[in-house]
């Protein structure tokens, strides 16, 4: 993933700080998956919280890259459903948004 925001604004009023996972980052995300990168649902589960763990910050206040699936569950809960639904068009574009992005891409 490149050209992540570094802030995303959410209609709250909160603001949630961005930086893509470096290949430690990841390997580290593996690592506190555990069993649920090793299931049928390895790939969604990686996928979503490699989303989550691109948060640094909610509010200006850091958070810790989590070291654990608890760690993950608990960030994302912090970061709430208005979050989520900010995060997910940047990491899972709708057909339309790909589209525009190919468009761009070829310009």
């Amino acid at each position: 993933m490149t050209g992540l925001p570094d802030e995303v604004e959410l209609g709250s009023g909160r603001s949630l700080t961005l930086r893509e996972l470096d290949p430690g980052d990841m390997l580290d995300l593996i690592e506190a998956g555990g069993s649920a990168v090793s299931g049928a649902a390895a790939s969604a589960w990686l996928s979503y919280a490699q989303m989550i763990c691109t948060v640094r910050a909610v509010n200006g206040v850091p958070v810790q890259m989590p070291a654990s699936k608890d760690e993950v569950r608990d960030l994302a809960r912090r970061i709430g459903n208005e979050g989520v639904m900010a995060l997910q068009p940047l990491f899972f574009p709708s057909p339309e948004q790909e589209d525009v992005m190919v468009d761009n891409a070829k310009n």
